[in-house]
């Protein structure tokens, strides 16, 4: 993240709702660490709606799990508000969640609900700057239909282009078409660093983590990414072996989620350094499962 980019936060007028006052204290300072000196309040959900109604704001930062009207619930009110005739406030307004729920299924009905970006407990300074870099600087077009409000998930519909793509350039444009897929792929690498980084990653079901391989190995067939493909593979490979043997390790997880990442940003710029990344996911998936037989 640039510092011209770490500079856009100053002026930006951020909402932080949640019920605990040390995690308030926590955000401020970390937020305030940020230049982020325009910051309002709320330890409950209505009161946060309040605020929404009365000041002018640019970000909402809501924990997950509130009493009464939950951060899921909220998010919900907030995007709900297209559908009224004289909105009370801005319905598109960039949403992170905070969850120390860090499963697939808590991660999906975020999504679900119209949140932009989540954080998982225990978060670091860095993780707060990456999601509010992405939330304010990368914001996606505003889907609004029957059943979802929110930024754009979807897929993108047009035709799958035919042949291997063998050129750098040609992966270029790819990535350029796709960008959908690209988003994706880029949401569920986090989810995976998310995932990583709970402390409870060893009760995470290994299903979620296969899940997870399964959608990225998809979308890398649809964008042509034979690298991506192999990244996902590895994945999965792995997702076998612990499942087999029972144990679930973050560093392996969290390896798959920043490598992806990296995948996706070296996309034509660096062919050599790709491979090389996919090499080394695929030598440490092989390492492990030499080790795990040994023991």
């Amino acid at each position: 993240m640039t510092e011209t980019r770490v500079q856009d936060f100053a002026n930006k007028r951020v909402l932080l709702v949640d019920d605990h006052t040390h995690i308030r204290a926590i955000f401020t300072s970390i937020l305030n660490g940020l230049g982020m000196f325009r910051l309002s309040t709320a330890d409950r959900s209505d009161r946060a709606l309040s605020t929404l109604e009365a000041e002018p704001i640019d970000l909402v930062i809501t924990d997950f799990n509130m009493p009464g009207l939950s951060g899921m619930g909220l998010a919900q009110r907030i995007r709900q508000e297209i559908r009224s005739k004289n909105p009370r406030f801005n319905p598109s307004i960039p949403i992170i969640m905070i969850t120390s729920f860090g499963t697939k299924k808590c991660l999906m009905a975020a999504r679900d609900a119209g949140v932009d970006e989540f954080l998982a407990k225990p978060f670091t300074t860095l993780a707060v700057a990456e999601r509010i870099d992405s939330a304010i600087n990368m914001q996606r077009s505003f889907i609004v239909s029957d059943n979802y409000i929110g930024p754009c998930r979807r897929r993108k519909v047009d035709p799958i282009l035919s042949g291997l793509k063998r050129r750098e350039a040609d992966r270029i444009a790819i990535l350029n078409e796709f960008g959908v897929e690209r988003n994706l792929i880029q949401d569920d690498a986090q989810i995976l660093i998310d995932l990583a980084g709970n402390n409870q990653i060893e009760e995470t079901s290994t299903e979620d983590i296969a899940w997870i391989g399964e959608n990225t190995a998809a979308h890398a067939q649809k964008i042509r990414d034979d690298l991506l493909e192999r990244a996902a593979m590895s994945l999965l490979k792995y997702a076998a072996l612990a499942s087999a043997q029972g144990k679930l390790e973050a560093d392996i997880v969290e390896m798959h989620g920043y490598a992806v990442k990296q995948l996706l940003d070296l996309a034509g710029k660096d062919l050599n350094l790709s491979n090389q990344v996919v090499d080394s996911l695929e030598r440490a998936v092989t390492k492990r499962t030499r080790l795990r037989s040994v023991a």
